[in-house]
């Protein structure tokens, strides 16, 4: 018998996923959620402190599935009081010395679901605490909290199942029977089919190292897209939670 997933959906008006742990000028973020992320996710809704290892958390994986890839979009910050060197414009025309200039990138509108393997005890441990988290979860960064519902529970027949079934969070395509999505997978160094590494395998406070992935195309029937009604996207969500749990 396959072991069962706990699957996600992480949605919001933005998202940041950044892999560059130092802080700079310009935040990054990749094109879908890193396993940093996604475990601080958890480790928040668990009450896990800011910084911590991951612990037992280290022993999920996870396969993302890119419902709605989003588009990149870049915010302006100034970060004041730490600076003697640089300068930002002030209202008068001249200078004012004394703040950092950041740009910070974001994914607006973006969709994704992640299938979380691992053992099954610690899966159920990690639903449960979503269902009533001690800090805020959040998709990246603390000002991107997501949309509900984005825990969609536990559930029986493996990765490949849940990736086929979950409700896909887009618009249904005109005149389609099917559509396309990329998926993201964890692959060993030497596997053929990886496609990129990112420094995302977290070790505490600021210290991460690099994993290997394979981004494979997924062909899915049309009728899972849940469309933009948003009362028929919660409805097949709650139901696709509550009538396939185990």
């Amino acid at each position: 018998m396959t072991d069962p997933v706990l699957v996600l959906r992480l949605a919001s008006p933005m998202q940041s996923w950044g892999v560059r742990a130092a802080f700079a000028d310009y935040r990054d973020s990749t094109d879908h959620p890193t396993r940093s992320g996604v475990l601080g996710l958890l480790a928040c809704a668990l009450g896990h402190p800011r910084g911590a290892d991951p612990g037992d958390l280290n022993q999920l994986d996870l396969t993302i599935r890119i419902d709605k890839p989003g588009t990149p979009m870049e915010d302006f910050h100034t970060v004041g009081g730490q600076s003697t060197t640089e300068v930002v414009p002030s209202a008068d025309g001249g200078t004012r010395r004394g703040a950092i200039l950041t740009r910070r990138a974001y994914l607006a509108d973006a969709a994704f679901t992640v299938v979380l393997t691992g053992p099954t005890a610690l899966l159920h441990k990690a639903s449960d605490a979503l269902d009533q988290p001690t800090y805020t979860p959040f998709l990246g960064r603390r000002a991107c909290p997501p949309a509900a519902p984005y825990n969609l529970g536990i559930h029986p027949g493996g990765v490949s199942t849940a990736l086929a079934t979950a409700p896909l969070d887009r618009t249904t395509p005109a005149g389609k029977t099917t559509v396309t999505v990329d998926t993201i997978t964890t692959v060993a160094h030497d596997d053929p089919t990886a496609t990129h590494t990112l420094n995302d395998n977290p070790h505490g406070r600021r210290r991460f190292s690099q994993r290997t992935l394979a981004r494979v195309a997924l062909t899915l029937p049309a009728d899972l897209c849940v469309g933009n009604d948003a009362s028929e996207r919660y409805e097949r969500l709650h139901n696709y939670r509550y009538n396939h749990t185990n």
